[in-house]
């Protein structure tokens, strides 16, 4: 829901990936390798309570045997590696994995297994003695020669194991910007979950989330803006947090803040509305308009937020910060009432319009539709340097465009199409997707440069309700772009 104090609503090329994964809600999977590492984690934990033959880890195995067997049809072998506190898979990083298989990790750590190679004609019983070898105590391993030795006295051929190799300055990693955003979603709903519970946060698994959204930006901002503009009309908090951090990110890399501050930023936007977990749910989930009462409670959010936030560790801290002025508006007119005469931190003032950009366009109440995002652009400017700070508006609007990515535009043609990419000169000359003919038919979608296509542009921004575009097939590339 959008409590802002503003005044009231209106009635590159994508980043490649080594391996597919479903787009956002999960519709038929490919096959991955973080499956593999998923079906060895089952298997261990089966194993250990049951045993070995257990027909759960039997058929864990199976499964694992029958992805691995997939993913070496056309391919030699598959190595996995450990670097920190993350699994990759070649240069790519499964950060899902990563995020829920933690324990696994540690645990290959302290067997000094920091890499495991998976070789072609692998079979189902050297698999089920990885298992093994990984459930030994670490005292036993090194009696057997360590990881590697143990595999070998047990016949083990087609798997290598080894040591962590050094870090590698030239590595070109890969994330998939969609398993960022699940993982990032994850993320904030662990942070909730402890917030709600009242104990300490543990922020290690929203770094590694970041670095890994930071990443992506570096290499094709595109591709995150394609995931953070599908909008629903339900959409929950955590989905609005991961929106705001992804769309702080892109306007935090313009003002020249090095690593430390930007990851600062990113866990700062994805916490900034963490004070909601002490405001009532019948309040935030209320269908009508707040009462006066209702909105001072709801207001409460951003003082309830600081003080779940006091207590974080070093930059982090400063978190607690934004939480409390990112509704206090570059001229203080918003709430809580400050009174310093100076404006928020750079860090709120870059949240705020996150913030709002993304409130005005997912309508999370019925008694008002939500902004087109060029009209929510429209008010960022119009309001900067009073609501807004008019530095951060001008890089937040350079950065998505007039038209952006998920916006449905009419051509002047009639043609109907979906913004898929911002123009790099013209913020007002989008990369659109064409759909359908001024009749409404369906047309064979084709991407069209308006920066590179002067004879052609938008006429008009529309509701893709009111037309009846979906814009998730468009993004991603799916057969059944219209209905």
């Amino acid at each position: 829901m959008s409590d802002s104090s503003t005044p009231a609503l209106p009635a590159r090329p994508t980043a490649s990936v080594l391996w597919t994964s479903s787009a956002r809600g999960g519709r038929g999977r490919a096959r991955r390798p973080g499956q593999i590492l998923s079906a060895i984690a089952r298997a261990r934990r089966t194993a250990a309570l049951f045993g070995a033959e257990h027909p759960v880890v039997l058929e864990t195995m199976s499964e694992a045997h029958a992805v691995i067997t997939q993913l070496l049809a056309n391919r030699s072998s598959l190595r996995f590696s450990i670097d920190e506190d993350a699994f990759f898979v070649e240069n790519t990083v499964l950060l899902e994995e990563s995020l829920q298989l933690y324990p696994m990790l540690l645990e290959m750590r302290q067997r000094e297994i920091g890499m495991i190679e998976l070789h072609a004609a692998l079979e189902l019983t050297e698999l089920r003695s990885l298992v093994e070898v990984l459930n030994l105590p670490g005292a036993e391993v090194r009696s057997r020669g360590g990881a590697a030795g143990a595999l070998e006295k047990l016949g083990v051929r087609h798997i290598t194991v080894g040591p962590a190799g050094p870090p590698r300055e030239d590595l070109n990693l890969k994330v998939d910007p969609r398993e960022a955003y699940r993982a990032a979603l994850q993320v904030v709903d662990e942070l909730s979950f402890q917030a709600s519970r009242d104990v300490p946060l543990e922020l290690r698994k929203a770094r590694l989330v970041l670095n890994s959204l930071m990443d992506i930006i570096a290499q094709d901002r595109v591709a995150l803006l394609g995931v953070s503009a599908l909008k629903n009309y339900d959409e929950d908090t955590a989905h609005h947090s991961v929106n705001v951090s992804v769309l702080s990110l892109l306007t935090g890399g313009q003002f020249e803040l090095s690593r430390i501050a930007m990851t600062t930023l990113g866990l700062a936007a994805l916490l900034h509305d963490i004070g909601k977990m002490r405001v009532p749910l019948d309040i935030l989930a209320k269908a009508g308009t707040l009462t006066p009462e209702e909105q001072a409670t709801v207001q409460r959010h951003t003082l309830y937020g600081a003080h779940i936030l006091r207590n974080l560790p070093g930059l982090a801290r400063l978190a607690m910060v934004v939480a409390f002025e990112h509704h206090a508006n570059y001229d203080l007119s918003g709430y809580p009432r400050i009174t310093a005469k100076k404006a928020p931190h750079i860090l709120t003032r870059i949240v705020q319009v996150a913030d709002f950009y993304d409130a005005a366009t997912s309508s999370r109440r019925v008694y008002h539709r939500a902004m087109l995002p060029h009209e929510a652009m429209k008010f960022i400017l119009d309001r900067a340097g009073k609501t807004f700070d008019p530095a951060v508006a001008k890089v937040f609007v350079h950065q998505l465009g007039l038209y952006p990515v998920g916006s449905v535009v009419e051509l002047d043609t009639g043609d109907l199409g979906v913004v898929v990419g911002p123009g790099e000169r013209d913020l007002a000359r989008p990369v659109v997707k064409v759909l359908r003919d001024r009749a409404g038919h369906p047309l064979a979608p084709s991407a069209l440069s308006l920066e590179m296509t002067r004879e052609r542009w938008i006429t008009r921004a529309v509701d893709p309700l009111d037309v009846g575009i979906d814009t998730m097939a468009a993004l991603h590339g799916e057969e059944q772009a219209t209905h």
